[in-house]
C-alpha cells in the first residue's frame, strides 16, 4: 500500500495534479494532517503525522489564512476541503481547495467571492459562506460542471452552512436596534431555494460547528440572546421539527460525533483560556467532562483515537477512556499560527 501511494504521489506531480514544490516531503504513511499558516504572507503547510505523533511529512503551499480555527477542515468520502482565505487584510483568494486523503491530489474550487467560511460538501456540491458589507453570501459550487448558484441575505450574518440527508441547513443571524434573532433556513440544496425556516432566536446566535446523527441536528450555540458565551447545545428532530437543547457545564465550540457519542470542546478560542473537552452519549445521554490541560483549538478521530489541536500542541487520546496516550509541540514562526487538524480515515 505504502509503494502505490508513493507511485500515486510522483505520478499526481508529474503530470501537474498535485502542487508539489522542493521543499514537500510527502508522507508515505500518515494518520492526521494540521495545517500551520500566516495571516499576513502567502506561506502555509500540512504537517502530517503518524499515530505516534511522529512527522511523516509535510506540504508547503503559497496561500495566506489557510483554513480558520473557528472552522475545522470538511472531511468527506475519503477527501479534505479547506479554505485559504488570503492574506488577513484582503481575504481575497477565492477558491476552496480539495484534497484526496489517500493520494493527496488536489484540485481547486473558485468562488468569485471574498472572505469564504462555513463550507459543507456533499456528492455534487460543495456549499460555502461569505459576508461583506452587512450582506451575507451562501453558494452552491456544482463538483463536475463547477457551476454556481448563490443565494444572497440583507443585513444578516450566516455563521455556516451545513448539508443533511438531501437538506442544505444555513444558520443565520439579524441585529435589529440591539435585538439579536436567530434563524435555521432549510434550503433545497439542488434548486437552492428556501424549504421553510425555523426560528432560533429564544436559543441563542452564533451557530457555527454542526453535526447530523440519524435524522437528528446537533448544533452549538455559541451565544446566548444577550450575546454572552454560552453552553447549550441545539437538537433539531429534522422528521419532526422539534427543537430541544442539552446543557454542558461549560461554553460549547466544536462538535463532533463518533461511535454513539457527542464529543464538545470548551475553551475560549480566542483568548486562548480553558481546558475541556466534554462527551455526551447520545443514547443514554450522560455527560462526562475532561481536562485535557490546553484549549482545544480544533479536534479530529481516526476510530480509534481523538487527536486535540492546541494553540502549538498537538495530544493523542484514547477514544474510549480519554486517557492521554502522548503529546507534543509544534513549532511555530514568528506570525503562524495552527488553523486546523483533520483525519486521515
Amino acid at each position: 500500500m505504502k509503494k502505490i501511494l508513493a507511485l500515486l504521489l510522483s505520478l499526481c506531480c508529474a503530470v501537474g495534479l498535485t502542487t508539489c514544490n522542493p521543499s514537500d516531503e510527502l508522507p508515505k504513511d500518515y494518520v492526521i494532517g494540521v495545517i500551520r499558516t500566516s495571516g499576513s504572507k502567502n506561506s502555509s503547510d500540512i504537517l502530517y503525522f503518524n499515530e505516534e505523533l511522529e512527522q511523516t511529512g509535510s506540504a508547503h503551499y503559497k496561500y495566506a489564512t489557510m483554513g480558520e480555527i473557528f472552522y475545522p477542515p470538511v472531511v468527506n468520502e475519503g477527501v479534505v476541503y479547506i479554505v485559504p482565505q488570503g492574506q488577513a487584510n484582503k481575504k481575497n483568494e477565492k477558491t476552496i481547495l480539495q484534497l484526496n486523503l489517500e493520494t493527496l491530489e488536489q484540485q481547486q474550487f473558485a468562488l468569485d467571492q471574498i472572505a469564504i467560511y462555513g463550507v459543507s460538501v456533499n456528492s455534487s456540491a460543495i456549499y460555502a459562506a461569505n459576508n461583506i458589507n452587512n450582506k451575507s453570501y451562501v453558494s452552491r459550487i456544482d463538483r463536475i460542471d463547477k457551476s454556481v448558484k448563490t443565494i444572497e441575505y440583507n443585513n444578516s450574518y450566516v455563521s455556516t452552512t451545513y448539508v443533511f440527508n438531501d437538506v442544505l441547513y444555513v444558520f443565520l443571524s439579524t441585529g435589529d436596534n440591539g435585538a439579536l434573532s436567530s434563524t435555521l433556513h432549510c434550503i433545497d440544496p439542488i434548486a437552492m431555494t428556501v424549504i421553510k425556516q425555523v426560528d432560533l432566536s429564544a436559543f441563542g446566535c452564533s451557530i457555527r460547528s454542526v453535526v447530523g446523527v440519524d435524522d437528528i441536528l446537533y448544533f452549538a450555540i455559541s451565544t446566548d440572546p444577550q450575546d454572552n458565551f454560552n453552553n447549550v447545545v441545539g437538537v433539531y428532530d429534522t422528521t419532526t421539527g422539534e427543537i430541544t437543547t442539552v446543557d454542558f457545564p461549560q461554553d460549547v465550540f466544536h462538535l463532533m460525533s463518533v461511535g454513539g457519542k457527542l464529543y464538545v470542546t470548551h475553551g475560549n478560542l480566542i483568548t486562548g483560556e480553558g481546558t475541556s473537552l466534554s462527551v455526551y452519549d447520545l443514547v443514554i445521554g450522560n455527560i462526562l467532562t475532561y481536562d485535557l490541560g490546553f484549549c482545544p483549538g480544533q479536534i479530529a478521530a481516526d476510530g480509534k483515537f481523538l487527536y486535540v489541536m492546541g494553540q502549538n500542541q498537538l495530544a493523542k487520546y484514547d477514544l474510549q477512556t480519554m486517557e492521554k496516550q502522548t503529546e507534543i509541540k509544534i513549532s511555530l514562526n514568528e506570525g503562524y499560527y495552527l488553523s486546523g487538524i483533520f483525519a486521515r480515515s
